[in-house]
């Protein structure tokens, strides 16, 4: 079988690891802050911490900006449940909006007929490896959450005189949040960051992960989202090699696009003043998607539903109020399109997937 995906690893990979277990310091030390400092570098950031999972990263991003019971964070209807969770956690309220089938990040004019007095922040998830239409959002003065969880490495060309010179994804928001999960960019295994280039913000959040070294007399409330340097060693020599892991998803993404082309497949259109870094290669299907799944695992190849369950069906929400998201839902899928993919694996699923029509 064909897997959906795959993490990359290479021999340093297991070298960085191995160096990190004769140590024998496996714990949250200097790894875990070299590794925070090469994701800021990367994107351009002043102050980033790490944690042990995405979900740990948006709580603490949540509290850091002071999101209290019953306030409102404006989320989008095609996403998975951790930023669902993460509101929950501080007794807040997720408010969906439609996606747009440009890039199927949230739609701004739904977002726009959303915001009420309660509205303190729009998470912005770029679930596929291309950023939102970020102008738009930052004009309205409400914080800006970006989940970058599937778009290391992803630019975005702003039109805002002091934004232009960055041009990376994770730049544009208060806070940027970044996963490394298997099925990302790079892998810690698991694993997250928090990024801003707001000291206070950083500072308040490294205040509510658990230091068990910093012997307050106060007690204060913490989470243990620390991440271990062994994790941390991981991640440290997977961004070393973030480029050509970058240029090979390019690489297969262009090589579906021409094999699509001329077929009943809707694939990706460029847009210009965005870098799509294709953590997720999906195509629109016109056809049955249960079928053409379904006839995909029968020749050995994983297929699925890029968000199998999305946030307005995990909240019973009408389905109607969510066309794009329904749409989606019921047409997107997601082949596999990761480095270590072979050509003849990806030949053989553009070649099955072409038999389906």
């Amino acid at each position: 079988m064909i897997a959906i995906n795959k993490p990359t690893i290479v021999r340093k990979d297991l070298e960085y690891v191995l160096n990190c277990l004769i140590t024998e310091r496996l714990e949250e030390g200097q790894l875990a802050r070299e590794f925070e400092k090469a994701i800021a570098n990367l994107i351009n950031v002043k102050y980033a911490l790490a944690v042990n999972s995405f979900s740990s990263a948006l709580h603490l991003a949540l509290i850091s900006l002071d999101i209290k019971p019953g306030d409102e964070i404006i989320i989008s209807s095609y996403t998975s449940a951790f930023p669902i969770n993460a509101i929950n956690y501080v007794k807040a309220k997720p408010v969906l909006a439609d996606i747009e089938l440009k890039s199927y990040n949230i739609d701004f004019k739904q977002v726009e007929k959303l915001i009420t007095s309660k509205t303190k922040a729009v998470i912005l998830s770029y679930n596929f490896g291309i950023p939102a239409d970020v102008d738009q959002f930052l004009n309205l003065n409400i914080p800006i959450i970006e989940d970058c969880s599937y778009a290391l490495g992803a630019e975005y060309e702003s039109s805002i005189e002091e934004k232009k010179e960055n041009t990376k994804a994770g730049n544009f928001g208060i806070i940027s949040l970044f996963s490394f999960d298997t099925d990302t960019i790079i892998t810690t295994g698991n694993g997250g960051m928090l990024l801003s280039q707001k000291r206070d913000l950083i500072l308040k959040a490294k205040n509510y992960k658990f230091n068990p070294f910093a012997g307050n007399e106060e007690y204060q409330l913490q989470y243990d989202y620390r991440m271990s340097d062994i994790s941390a060693a991981l991640g440290l020599s997977q961004i070393k090699i973030i480029e050509k892991l970058l240029e090979r998803r390019k690489e297969l993404a262009a090589y579906y696009n021409n094999r699509f082309k001329r077929s009943k497949y809707k694939t990706y259109k460029q847009i210009d003043n965005r870098k799509n870094i294709y953590c997720k290669y999906t195509i629109l299907s016109e056809g049955s998607l249960e079928k053409t799944i379904d006839f995909l695992r029968k020749n050995k190849i994983d297929a699925r539903k890029p968000v199998t369950c999305p946030a307005y069906k995990l909240l019973s929400m009408d389905e109607n109020s969510f066309p794009n998201a329904q749409h989606c839902y019921n047409k997107l899928l997601e082949i596999p399109a990761y480095p270590s993919l072979k050509k003849k694996d990806a030949e053989k699923i553009a070649d099955t997937l072409l038999k389906v029509f």
